[in-house]
């Protein structure tokens, strides 16, 4: 699927697989590998930045993946996210999405959110918040309905 149709259908804290299509070179030609990786990989869903514009400016939106599981520093959370443009060429799929009773630990950030953590349980969550130590935390619990609503509408993978 495109970047798109994850924009407007992935729920925040899916695991997203993304790829060119290209074969995986051979490791040992470390440069070629490292561009392949660029281009083929997987992340968790954190945030969608919307396309914005002004008179001067205009940005296309984005979809943001978190490339490995949920730290607590945020610096470390920061250098592991890579933001893929509404335009990007690349292919993109749903690998895993939120069940019902995890909860998305979100940070409120300019005029959306960002998914800091996700939870397998109310609990967990607020656990993760106090030993964190991050402010502006809204924890959002995942629904049965909003599962149920991702297989009716055909979002479900």
């Amino acid at each position: 699927m495109s970047v798109m149709t994850i924009y407007e259908r992935a729920p925040i804290g899916a695991l997203i697989c993304y790829r060119d299509s290209t074969p995986q070179p051979p490791e040992e030609n470390a440069e070629a590998f490292a561009a392949w990786k660029k281009r083929n990989g997987e992340g968790w869903l954190v945030r969608r930045t919307p396309p914005r514009s002004s008179i001067i400016w205009s940005t296309s939106g984005a979809i943001t993946l978190l490339h490995s599981l949920f730290p607590m520093d945020l610096d470390a959370a920061i250098a592991a996210r890579e933001a893929f443009p509404l335009d990007s060429d690349l292919s993109f799929e749903v690998v895993y999405r939120p069940k019902a009773g995890e909860v998305r630990v979100l940070q409120e950030y300019a005029a959306n959110s960002i998914l800091l953590y996700l939870a397998h349980n109310r609990v967990n969550a607020e656990r993760w918040v106090k030993e964190s130590g991050h402010i502006n935390i809204r924890l959002e619990e995942v629904t049965a309905e909003e599962v149920c609503a991702d297989v009716v509408e055909g979002r479900a993978a």
